[in-house]
């Protein structure tokens, strides 16, 4: 019986086994550094306020906070509207304009649209095709003409002229808030206030007719001002209360006599609105609350300091212990390092730590009204 194989090959094999040409290098190990560092495992910045967070306790979220905000409120930043850039353009007042700067190049408004990222209306402008003009000054530098824009070294110095032919400079200065100051009065509330009806004369109205004793039922607080008579600091003198209505109902500008009636004839003017600063009779819009206490001079910060330590002191005398666990509670302390500051055991503290913490918020919820917040319900789904 013959063999198949081919054994010619079989000699260079055996050399190439015996006797390797190429050795394989040893896989590069990492440097390690000289000392024992090793990266700081990731910790979470507020442990206690994330956890109810991701649980969805808004109520004992905003409580929580809100003892923050109490016991360091030089941390608390004001919350500031997004006004979306509209706050810098009433500050600084910059010409020229992205418009202005376009339709000095030639560029047209087509359209407008709204921007995705922004959600505002952007105008859409048509290109114009304009060749600059580069040029040697005077002084050695080069003066760039681009459409109506005029560079010189690199620099905007003129963006267009006026009506006269006057060049327009580039300008950034601080502007007024955009809109002027309404008025205090519209002429269409002075008018509507003209065309009311005249009222009755105090001096006809007509007492209560059955009253309940023979006194008045309401006592004069101030006595009529009698007369003066003329003297050395006061040469006019002054009529006396009950002169001056005599007076009044002679001339008969009271109200008791019809204006065709006087004893003296008068004519009736048409009806106009005084110009300037004048004096209108009706009634005047009563100055807010805030407007008076600015005039006064507001609030000392050094008062509300005072009433905010006394109000934490008050606080942490009825919350007690739970104090200790809120103050906790508003660092990077965890649920377990909370349960054995409050000396339980390091295995049960971990399973007591929440339970703790939520007792705490709740009884500061409970003290304090201004940490309470009104949730709905969430309404609960019944088996069938």
């Amino acid at each position: 019986m013959t063999s198949s194989r081919d054994l010619s090959q079989l000699s260079a094999l055996l050399a190439a086994a015996s006797n390797p040409t190429e050795k394989k290098r040893p896989a590069a190990k990492a440097i390690a550094p000289a000392n024992d560092n090793k990266r700081a495992p990731d910790v979470l910045a507020w442990p206690t306020l994330e956890r109810l967070a991701y649980r969805g306790d808004e109520r004992r979220v905003r409580a929580l906070r809100h003892w923050r905000n109490i016991c360091f409120p030089k941390t608390v930043l004001p919350s500031q509207p997004d006004t979306d850039g509209d706050d810098t353009e009433a500050r600084a007042e910059i010409r020229p304009s992205e418009g202005e700067l376009l339709a000095a190049i030639g560029w047209t408004v087509t359209d407008r649209e709204k921007w995705p990222d922004t959600g505002r209306k952007m105008n859409v402008y048509e290109k114009a095709e304009i060749i600059p003009h580069t040029s040697r000054n005077r002084n050695g530098g080069s003066d760039t003409q681009l459409g109506n824009l005029l560079f010189r070294d690199g620099k905007l110095i003129v963006w267009g002229e006026t009506a006269k032919g006057r060049p327009l400079k580039p300008v950034e200065r601080p502007g007024g808030p955009k809109g002027g100051v309404s008025a205090e009065r519209t002429a269409a509330a002075i008018w509507a206030y003209l065309a009311l009806e005249g009222a009755v004369s105090p001096l006809k109205a007509e007492g209560y007719r059955k009253p309940f004793s023979g006194e008045p039922a309401i006592a004069c607080a101030i006595d009529p001002l009698p007369r003066e008579e003329p003297n050395g600091k006061d040469t006019a003198g002054r009529f006396g209360v009950a002169e001056g209505r005599a007076l009044l109902q002679a001339l008969g500008v009271d109200g008791s006599v019809a204006f065709d009636d006087l004893p003296t004839p008068a004519a009736r003017c048409p009806d106009a609105l005084v110009l300037g600063p004048q004096w209108v009779g009706g009634v005047k819009k009563p100055k807010p609350l805030g407007e008076i206490s600015a005039a006064a001079g507001g609030e000392p910060a050094a008062l509300r300091e005072v009433e905010g330590e006394m109000f934490v002191e008050f606080l942490r005398h009825h919350l007690q212990k739970h104090a200790l666990v809120l103050d906790l509670a508003i660092g990077d302390a965890t649920a377990k390092e909370i349960g054995v500051a409050m000396g339980q055991g390091p295995a049960y503290a971990e399973k007591r730590g929440p339970a703790l913490i939520d007792a705490a918020i709740d009884a500061l919820i409970a003290l304090d009204e201004t940490a309470r917040i009104d949730i709905e319900p969430i309404p609960q789904k019944l088996a069938a």
